[in-house]
């Protein structure tokens, strides 16, 4: 436990969440196939987490479907694989280091979250890759597709309002206030995810950028 609560393995973990997000930047399609009116997200990565419909996923892939499209998304999730422990071991490292600062073990339960987040978000991958594999008729795997990703984005806004709590404690409001936004807009985003989606994502990526300013500003 005591090398998971070390800074710099936090800052490791940080420096790879960042450059694992830049590699899935540069492999996930950059625009969507058709516009979706009326929706503000318009990331294909994101459109696709948060479809509900055959004309959503249309609208991420093209009717019919381009081939190049479902290759770079299915590479994009297969690599996703590869993310989750990081940023799952990043949210748990950053909390016990809290823990073991204020020692107080309460705050490994935060920690948590982001490793049960990680797991969610392989379920959701997993339906992601089925889904691509019959388009036409992704059936099951569409239905159940929002209750991991929304499991996922739920425990990782709620990660991020632990971490304001804990920054607010240890008197650093302007980090504590970067993640702070990351659970007011949970909700929203859960009863209208088009609209409000892509706002949550990036509140909660702030609050990974607060979480790993903290332990490089904290490293001995």
């Amino acid at each position: 436990m005591n090398w998971l609560a070390d800074r710099r393995t936090t800052v490791v973990l940080f420096g790879l969440v960042v450059l694992m997000f830049a590699v899935m930047q540069a492999v996930f399609p950059k625009t969507l196939a058709a516009p979706l009116p009326d929706a503000r997200v318009q990331s294909p990565v994101l459109l696709f987490e948060f479809s509900r419909t055959q004309v959503h996923l249309d609208h991420v892939f093209g009717t019919p479907a381009d081939p190049a499209r479902i290759a770079a998304m299915d590479r994009g999730n297969r690599l996703d694989f590869l993310f989750m422990p990081i940023y799952g071991f990043f949210v748990f490292s950053f909390f016990a280091g809290i823990a073991q600062d204020r020692k107080r073990r309460i705050w490994l339960a935060f920690g948590a979250l982001g490793l049960v987040a990680a797991a969610s978000d392989a379920v959701e991958n997993t339906l992601l890759l089925d889904i691509t594999a019959n388009l036409s008729a992704p059936g099951n795997a569409l239905a159940l597709l929002p209750w991991p990703v929304w499991i996922k984005f739920g425990l990782l806004a709620l990660a991020s309002g632990g971490a304001a709590v804990a920054l607010f404690r240890s008197g650093r409001r302007v980090l504590g206030a970067l993640c702070l936004p990351a659970p007011l807009a949970i909700l929203p985003a859960l009863i209208q995810p088009l609209q409000f989606g892509s706002l949550a994502a990036a509140m909660i990526g702030l609050g990974w950028l607060a979480m790993g300013l903290h332990a490089i500003t904290r490293l001995r």
